[in-house]
């Protein structure tokens, strides 16, 4: 079964528990995801979801990673090293 960039971004719009900043961070990481030839996981970046979603502050960045991966949209796995990007996996 293919996975769609509209079914993810129907299933977090339709969540009234989430704010324009959750829809941002993860739209972005839908974005990296389609351009990863849709596997999970897929390696990210600090600077490029802060970029695509538009977020100036990286406690604002992880904040919301955090509650992404709360409400079950995401897994993240961080990299400490700075050389190497996260891993995330959208969840369906």
């Amino acid at each position: 079964m293919e996975r769609s960039i509209s079914k993810y971004l129907t299933k977090i719009l339709k969540d009234n528990g989430v704010k324009v900043w959750h829809v941002g961070t993860y739209l972005a990481l839908v974005l990296i995801w389609d351009r990863n030839r849709k596997s999970s996981p897929f390696q990210v970046t600090r600077k490029l979801i802060m970029q695509l979603a538009m977020t100036r502050s990286s406690a604002t960045y992880h904040k919301y990673l955090k509650e992404l991966e709360v409400l079950g949209y995401i897994h993240y796995q961080p990299s400490f090293h700075p050389k190497q990007g996260s891993k995330v996996w959208l969840l369906d």
